[in-house]
């Protein structure tokens, strides 16, 4: 059975970058719809990570710096708001790894903001990541 590991494979050469991207791309824009169906759909979300994870490792040291803790957990947090908003991804409008880049911005600059807020608060600023 191919599997979509396989599929990355053959696209690995530098050479085929452009449309390694353009699959990485239909597979996510196919992964957003099925959430917007299924936020819940832990398939789905997997593939929005193994396709754009980089991406959104890099968000969240930009908004959280490079403790490994602070960031899988605003990673986490990141997916769970993809997986909540992919309703709202259209993909007439914009491309599935813009959407997710967005996303991924929005959500870590929000948690970057709730952690900054309730700096006096202690647990609860802990529960926002």
């Amino acid at each position: 059975m191919k599997t979509q590991v396989d599929d990355l494979r053959k696209f690995s050469n530098p050479k085929n970058t452009q449309v390694r991207q353009r699959e990485l791309s239909r597979w996510t824009q196919e992964a957003l719809l099925r959430l917007a169906a299924n936020p819940q759909d832990a398939c789905a979300l997997v593939t929005v990570y193994d396709s754009y994870g980089t991406d959104l490792k890099a968000s969240a040291i930009r908004w959280f710096g490079r403790d490994a803790e602070v960031r899988n957990r605003a990673i986490n947090s990141i997916l769970a708001a993809i997986g909540r908003q992919a309703g709202s991804y259209d993909p007439q409008s914009m491309n599935a790894s813009e959407w997710v880049s967005r996303m991924a911005d929005a959500e870590a600059r929000r948690l970057r903001e709730a952690v900054d807020a309730g700096g006096s608060r202690g647990r609860r600023t802990r529960r926002a990541i």
